[in-house]
């Protein structure tokens, strides 16, 4: 019920939305109950007199044939307008769920998608909130309420012509509560479970999907094509399972219920005879029995929503599960960097509490140094940039910049001076002057071109009919690596960063383009405190400072030519690395 009550709170942003969709339903409900009324008129005043003698009633058929036909009309026309309303209102507040779903998830730590794959992500946002606009605000709020007043009027009407029938037909009632009650407890639970095997559907599509290259190259369709089927399997298990406990409960008790309401009917006006004559016209036969299947075909249309109503509950659960999460606690307090002076003091950080992966790093990096961080995989490189973007915070120590602990301001405004260039750059669809700018207005055209030409991207704009406004699909896949890191390197420096990381920006790209790309480097480090994690050890021998990594400890520190007279791991690696290269030429 708290997922019900929460669904239903989202109703007052479309209040009146939803008043007059309502309300337009009761008054079809009135106009096409007086339907059968005027029917039944029509064959006691009209067919039945006309039959047993030569009177015309022309005038009088006319005049209950234009009533009738009016509120045919109006039933037509509130139904019409009230399906609007309810459905501009169940849209709008999709769609506001949407969006909060959208700004909870960008509000979320870097953790939390490190643990979840982002098809599933994308399930709940897209698929769980369509099946709330479906199966809740449209087939609950709307068709339920609908059934529900149509159930109540018919009763209604029962009862004003025939107290005695009305009081019979209430037998139906605790059937229906009793079925609901055994119906909801066993349907929520194959409801929860087809929900999550869904998403993770969608989790290993978009997986396979995203790394299909992969697959391909190294020969796993098979592999991949029997895992989706296992993913695929249990969802048909549980689908089969569902359909079992759906067609005894919903259509078998529907049709049942159907027939035990004619029963009544049958029985109840057969005992109505007064020495061997109806006590009822025709007209009132005929009005009970419309009446009697009007209420019929409202509760079994209760029956058959309430499978709706709990794969909605199903949908609101992990739609709540995200919004409910708790946001990264980020100050209010805005940081002003003016020189880009960074200081790690004595930090000691890890992804999970049983192992740390930084352990009492101390270092410190001077307004327009370069400092290289290099080790091998898993030694810790990367965790450093993530700790000083504030991806992450560090369990113990401080992360200082310009003398100002990161932790006391707001995730933005540390990330407003820093500006990263990474292995594979993320290209989003749109054009090349998009991806430099990122759409902010205060970069104009000319910055971005100046920008792309300055990182030596005089190329690239040559190469395109359309220069800086060629169209980018998604990724940059169109575009070569070289030229989707000039594009990233542009945007770094369109956005004049005070403090830039280069997070191995040279090691996926052939020799030729790596001295574009060196010159690109160089452009991009003038007056800024880079940090740059390499393995080609040959990009950062003019750093100012190298820190060499293992197992989350700085082993060494020092200049290039310090660190060889050390003989120790870089030397060791810068050595190995000279091999490689001579071996390969």
């Amino acid at each position: 019920m708290k997922t019900v009550k929460r669904l239903v709170s989202y109703m007052k942003y479309y209040k009146l939305y939803f008043t007059i969709g309502i309300g337009l339903v009761v008054l079809s409900m009135v106009t096409d109950l007086g339907a059968p009324i005027i029917a039944q008129r029509i064959i006691d005043q009209v067919i039945t007199p006309a039959a047993a003698g030569n009177e015309e009633f022309t005038d009088v058929l006319v005049r209950l044939i234009a009533i009738y036909f009016g509120l045919m009309i109006s039933t037509v026309i509130t139904r019409y307008i009230s399906a609007i309303y309810r459905m501009r209102a169940a849209n709008g507040i999709i769609k506001i769920l949407r969006d909060q779903l959208y700004t909870r998830v960008q509000e979320l730590p870097i953790n939390y998608f490190d643990n979840l794959p982002a098809g599933k992500i994308v399930a709940r946002i897209t698929n769980d909130t369509e099946s709330l606009r479906q199966q809740f605000y449209v087939a609950t709020v709307g068709q339920i309420l609908i059934n529900v007043f149509y159930v109540i009027g018919a009763f209604a009407a029962i009862a004003f012509f025939h107290t005695g029938l009305a009081l019979t037909l209430l037998v139906l009632i605790p059937i229906m509560f009793i079925w609901n009650k055994y119906y909801t407890k066993y349907a929520r639970v194959f409801h929860r479970k087809e929900r999550d095997l869904n998403s993770d559907i969608n989790g290993k599509l978009n997986e396979s999907i995203q790394g299909m290259q992969i697959i391909q190259a190294f020969e796993q369709e098979e592999r991949i094509q029997e895992e989706f089927e296992d993913i695929n399997g249990k969802w048909y298990e549980v689908m089969r399972k569902y359909v079992i406990l759906d067609s005894a409960f919903q259509w078998t008790f529907a049709d049942f219920l159907r027939r035990l309401s004619l029963l009544l009917l049958m029985v109840y006006f057969s005992t109505q005879y007064i020495n061997g004559v109806l006590g009822i016209s025709v007209g009132m036969l005929y009005l009970f029995g419309d009446f009697v299947s009007r209420l019929y075909e409202p509760i079994k249309g209760i029956i058959q929503q309430m499978a709706f109503v709990q794969q909605a509950i199903a949908a609101g659960d992990r739609v709540f599960e995200i919004m409910d999460m708790k946001p990264e606690d980020n100050p209010e307090a805005a940081m002003e960097v003016t020189e880009g002076r960074v200081a790690f003091n004595h930090v000691t950080f890890g992804y999970t509490e049983e192992k740390d992966v930084l352990k009492d790093i101390h270092f410190t990096a001077e307004p327009g140094q370069t400092v290289a961080l290099v080790g091998h995989t898993g030694s810790g490189k990367s965790s450093i940039m993530n700790l000083l973007f504030r991806f992450y915070d560090p369990q113990i120590g401080e992360i200082m910049i310009d003398g100002q602990n990161t932790k006391e301001f707001s995730r933005q405004s540390v990330r407003e001076d820093m500006g990263i260039v990474l292995q594979d750059p993320f290209l989003f669809t749109g054009t090349i002057y998009s991806n430099i700018t990122m759409d902010n207005p205060s970069i104009s055209k000319e910055t971005a071109i100046q920008a792309l030409l300055d990182v030596g991207g005089q190329d690239l704009l040559d190469k395109f009919e359309k220069g800086i406004d060629e169209p980018v699909v998604e990724k940059g896949s169109t575009l070569s690596s070289g030229q989707r890191q000039l594009i990233s390197f542009a945007r770094a420096l369109a956005f004049d960063p005070k403090i830039l990381i280069l997070d191995e920006a040279t090691s996926s790209i052939d020799t030729e383009t790596e001295e574009i790309i060196q010159h690109a480097m160089n452009v991009l480090k003038k007056g800024r405190t880079t940090f740059i994690i390499a393995h080609r050890l040959s990009t950062i021998q003019h750093a100012d400072q190298i820190l060499v990594l293992d197992q989350g400890v700085i082993k060494e520190r020092g200049t290039h030519d310090s660190l060889l007279n050390l003989n120790g791991a870089y030397a060791e690696m810068y050595e190995m690395q000279k091999k490689g290269q001579a071996l390969a030429s």
